[in-house]
């Protein structure tokens, strides 16, 4: 017999982890940016800014599941499924869009 999930935990998982994949994609960009913030970012210096980025990512997870858990414990979420989807499928994409190579590399220069 299979195990179902509660609803609040879902969607409460659904929305950290599409808000930690916004945290992830800005912080990519930061990083690629400025020296100062890739400095930052290197806990482990033979990995470099990827491992502060990997924690910054999982602890981001970690925190906003356990606040969007507290938040939506034992309420009906029914009427938030539809937009927590499309929220996820849009941070999925823009995080897939926005740390692709020949988009985080783009430099403006304004003379």
């Amino acid at each position: 017999m299979m195990k179902r999930i509660h609803e609040s935990i879902a969607l409460s998982i659904a929305l950290a982890v599409s808000f930690s994949l916004q945290i992830a994609w800005i912080a990519n960009v930061l990083v690629y940016r400025s020296p100062e913030i890739a400095n930052l970012f290197s806990i482990v210096p033979e990995i470099g800014p990827v491992s502060g980025l990997y924690a910054l990512t999982i602890s981001s997870f970690v925190v906003l599941w356990l606040l969007a858990l507290v938040m939506a414990k034992g309420r009906d979420l029914s009427h938030w499924r539809e937009r927590t989807f499309w929220f996820f499928l849009v941070s999925v994409i823009l995080f897939l869009v926005m740390t692709m190579p020949a988009i985080y590399q783009v430099g403006i220069v304004v003379e």
